[in-house]
């Protein structure tokens, strides 16, 4: 019997229902703290990606201004570890939304 981790089996189901048309924003989900760091990814949200440009919910404007001086970096590093090309990345104050299973941002 061949076993795999649990996660890889929750990564296929997530990226079946999702569903191709959404793959490349999913898989920019699992990997976004890979890509920015588990402190910049607790204060982010992916909203959506359109058009290759991916629109992401930010905490404050401390840590916004803090993404927008990482964007270059940001955008080349999406693209060599998660294969992705996007042309923009556009970072916004968001509000806090209640999520099941998530932190609530710290103020």
């Amino acid at each position: 019997m061949n076993l795999s981790p649990a996660g890889n089996a929750w990564q296929k189901l997530v990226f079946n229902i999702a569903g191709a048309e959404y793959h490349d924003f999913v898989t920019l989900a699992f990997g976004w703290q890979k890509v920015v760091g588990k402190l910049l990814a607790e204060r982010t949200e992916l909203i959506k990606l359109e058009h290759d440009v991916l629109f992401v919910s930010v905490m404050n404007n401390v840590w916004m201004q803090e993404l927008i001086l990482r964007k270059n970096q940001i955008i080349i590093d999406i693209e060599s570890i998660l294969a992705i090309k996007l042309k923009e990345i556009v970072f916004f104050i968001g509000q806090e939304k209640p999520r099941i299973g998530r932190k609530k941002w710290s103020k």
